[in-house]
């Protein structure tokens, strides 16, 4: 025993000197050379240095951090997300409101100046000139409204101008409005864009990597291709509204009344109006639920399809919408006719009732009087002259391939052998 542990320690001694030795001659080929070479030379020799920090990830499942890094002023603060999208939204709220005073400063200056402008003896009737174009100025200030004159209607209202030192800018129907007038009207009467249908019916927004350009959604829509269920083939880059609340009922709570997603579903879960159509029961009359999760909102049977409500899933307007919130086509419940039935572009419902033929047998009426109607009296004597040199034409009828029953039949009459 004891010649084998000598065995074994010489053995480990052995193994020590030569782990030595292959540090050191990996430390004397690093540092051999003192030159210092931009790029590592390629050949026999190169060493490449080995990290001592390498981690080895196994299954990937580390979460990371929730924190947040920001900087300003020389300074760093680490905050949680909810508190830096907070800080966020209140700072520029507050920019906002900076901008927003300064525009009201700003406006209030310039109409001071320009009414203290007119209040001169000089301008007592508020009436300038410009170019030759005579202009009256309005109560505010804020206009220059052009007066009609036959011997200046033929000159053009300059693009911009300045009066007492406020700038005017021309407007399409020939005036001369105020700068900041024309900013603040304008912020105020911005048109709210209308809501975007993928958003609205599915209630999430991820980028579409296919879509990159409208170019590209143009022919995305051509080939009648969808995307990806829950999605917007936009992106960031869609001019339509997306509204985290104004979005469809989930399917599963309306079916089940729960939603095995819960809180982080992206539809809704409130059964309103403005997302369910109302109680079908109690249209007729006989609705016994007392629970009965449906509104119940008195609509006309009479009443055409909300066109919001079929395509997107949701109406603004609730129960001030005097239509049918059903998910039906509403061109073809309301008119009779859905001109992307055929080609299958409609994936709407399209039921047969008889009101919906009624206006189709209708409306093709009508076009067959719109294209009788189109037919000129010179196409009549043609067509007479036709029919006159037709009559001594005749005409052979036979049976289905069988050349015994052939039948020569003129205009006049019919012969039978």
């Amino acid at each position: 025993m004891t010649e084998q542990a000598d065995l074994q320690a010489k053995i480990a001694e052995l193994a020590g000197r030569i782990n030595l030795h292959k540090q050191q001659k990996q430390q004397q080929q690093y540092f051999g050379n003192g030159r210092w070479y931009p790029y590592a030379r390629s050949g026999r020799g190169t060493y490449t240095p080995t990290h001592k920090n390498r981690t080895l990830v196994l299954n990937g499942t580390v979460t990371p951090p929730g924190n947040v890094l920001t900087s300003g002023g020389g300074t760093h603060q680490i905050m949680n997300k909810d508190t830096y999208d907070r800080e966020l939204r209140h700072k520029l709220e507050y920019i906002e409101q900076q901008h927003n005073a300064k525009r009201r400063k700003r406006n209030v200056e310039e109409q001071h100046r320009i009414l203290h402008h007119f209040a001169a003896p000089q301008q007592a009737s508020r009436e300038l000139v410009i170019n030759g174009i005579r202009f009256t100025l309005t109560h505010d200030g804020s206009k220059l409204t052009r007066m009609p004159d036959a011997a200046t209607a033929g000159l053009e209202t300059p693009k911009k101008t300045k009066v007492a030192d406020v700038e005017f800018y021309r407007t399409k129907h020939g005036n001369l409005v105020r700068a900041s007038a024309l900013n603040t009207s304008a912020r105020n009467h911005i048109k709210q864009a209308p809501q975007c249908e993928h958003f609205t019916r599915h209630g999430t927004d991820p980028p579409f990597p296919e879509v990159v350009g409208f170019a590209q959604a143009q022919t995305l829509r051509s080939h009648h291709l969808k995307p990806l269920a829950g999605s917007c083939p936009y992106g960031a880059r869609c001019h339509f509204n997306h509204d985290p609340v104004k979005v469809a009922i989930c399917k599963d709570f309306a079916k089940k009344g729960q939603c095995h997603r819960g809180a982080n579903c992206d539809l809704s879960h409130e059964m309103t109006y403005h997302r369910v159509p109302a109680c079908i029961y109690f249209l007729r009359g006989n609705c016994t639920n007392a629970a009965c999760r449906y509104p119940h909102v008195q609509v006309s049977s009479a009443a055409p399809v909300c066109r919001a409500f079929a395509t997107l899933g949701y109406c603004a307007k609730g129960t001030d919408c005097d239509k049918r919130h059903v998910v039906e086509c509403p061109d073809y419940a309301n008119r009779g006719f859905c001109a992307n039935l055929e080609n299958g572009r409609c994936t709407l419902p399209h039921p047969e009732r008889a009101a919906v033929l009624r206006k189709a047998v209708e409306r093709q009426a009508k076009i067959d009087s719109d294209l009788g109607s189109d037919l000129s009296s010179d196409e009549e004597d043609v067509t007479n002259l036709e029919d006159v040199d037709s009559d001594q034409e005749d005409i052979l009828m036979t049976g289905m391939g069988d050349d015994k029953h052939e039948l020569s039949q003129q205009h006049d009459y019919v012969a039978f052998y």
